[in-house]
């Protein structure tokens, strides 16, 4: 039955290293740092490949569970961390990147200290409690990994729905959920290094979530663009917007500085939009909204800005100090008045179908929106007009 196991992983992983490697033939992804993560993740799976046939063909741990034990250790720990790097890759930021290399890297080597230490003192690989000091190890890495992770997660998630002004897009919510049935099998995977039993479920089970995660890499990785080169695109955005409007913005400087002449050491972002630049937002922000722009569910401040020319800190201000609102706000309601116009205008169309023509990426969304604003579902609402 373990042969049979392990013979099963073995096949899956060539099969998911080879989709992983092959598929570069077919996809040109855009960013480089996909590149890397997809590099990583063809290494992890081969790394794993190799042990199961290892395992198969000496037979670690089938001739005593400790022995498999130190060697799923040692084997799995840089598997895992490979996966998490491929991860973090694309997540996070150069700077980040380092450290939790360096981190990782630190901790292998206490986990081969340990190891050599252990193999020196029982003269074996039965190395009774130094095998639980290496199984700490191991999952105390694991932990970091998937917490720094999870971090990263959060602030590109808080960093999409600022830039969209709504929910986040479909595939990174498909993304996520792989990546949650990943990290369960991390977190239980020391379970299954030290109990052969249960080794039987974990392993299946672990296998599918490693699936889901391949095809969600492959099949929507190409859509995903680094949180550092969302950063870098809203950077250049707005050197593009400053010099198509640096004559407004001198025009701006020279208002601001009349009416704050008498005040000394006033903060710049606290300075006032002149009348006619407010006069000028406020006219095209109409336009947009009358030719339907807000259906467009991925605009986003950068986008709006370039669209409508005007530089994102004017924009920016405007929505602060004449709207008392942000971007993301003011959208939300320009879409939440528009879903309710259309609910009223066509009784007949579902929920799906308004909170898409209303640039809500999701009927979920807009059921979130409503129980926020109006206290009952949008099917409730109909009811009581």
């Amino acid at each position: 039955m373990l042969y049979l196991l392990q013979f099963a992983c073995l096949i899956f992983m060539l099969f998911s290293a080879f989709l992983i490697a092959v598929l570069r033939l077919h996809v040109r992804w855009i960013n480089k740092r996909y590149e890397y993560s997809r590099w990583m993740l063809f290494s992890s799976l081969t790394l794993l490949a190799v042990h199961f046939f290892l395992q198969m063909c000496f037979g670690f741990r089938a001739s005593r569970e400790e022995v498999g034990a130190v060697i799923n250790i040692l084997v799995y720990l840089p598997s895992f961390t490979l996966f998490a790097m491929a991860i973090y890759n694309i997540e996070a930021t150069h700077t980040s990147r380092r450290k939790m290399n360096m981190v990782c890297a630190a901790v292998y080597a206490a986990m081969l200290a340990v190891f050599g230490t252990g193999y020196y003192v029982t003269g074996s690989l039965n190395m009774g409690v130094w095998l639980y000091v290496m199984l700490a190890i191991f999952f105390g890495n694991m932990l970091y990994c998937i917490y720094m992770i999870i971090i990263e997660m959060n602030k590109r998630k808080k960093l999409l729905e600022t830039m969209t002004a709504t929910d986040m897009r479909p595939f990174t919510r498909y993304a996520h959920a792989s990546l949650t049935l990943l990290f369960i099998t991390a977190a239980i995977i020391p379970f299954a290094i030290l109990s052969t039993k249960s080794l039987y479920i974990i392993g299946p089970f672990g296998l599918v979530a490693t699936l889901f995660f391949i095809v969600n890499f492959v099949a929507l990785g190409f859509n995903y663009v680094p949180t550092e080169e969302l950063l870098d695109k809203e950077r250049g955005n707005n050197l593009t917007a400053d010099a198509v409007n640096a004559e407004s913005e001198e025009e701006s400087a020279k208002c601001d500085a009349q009416q704050s002449a008498p005040e000394t050491g006033s903060d710049q972002t606290s300075q006032q939009l002149p009348a006619s630049r407010i006069a000028f937002i406020r006219s095209a922000l109409d336009h947009w909204c009358a030719d339907l722009g807000y259906k467009d569910c991925t605009v986003n401040m950068l986008t709006l800005s370039h669209l409508l020319g005007i530089n994102k800190t004017e924009l920016s201000q405007y929505f602060s100090q004449c709207q008392n609102t942000t971007f993301r706000i003011w959208l939300g309601e320009i879409r939440f008045n528009a879903v309710k116009k259309m609910m009223m205008e066509n009784p007949d169309f579902s929920n799906d179908i308004i909170s898409s023509e209303c640039g809500f990426s999701s009927r979920s969304y807009l059921y979130k929106i409503f129980k926020e604003k109006e206290g009952c579902t949008p099917v409730a609402w109909r009811e009581k007009q």
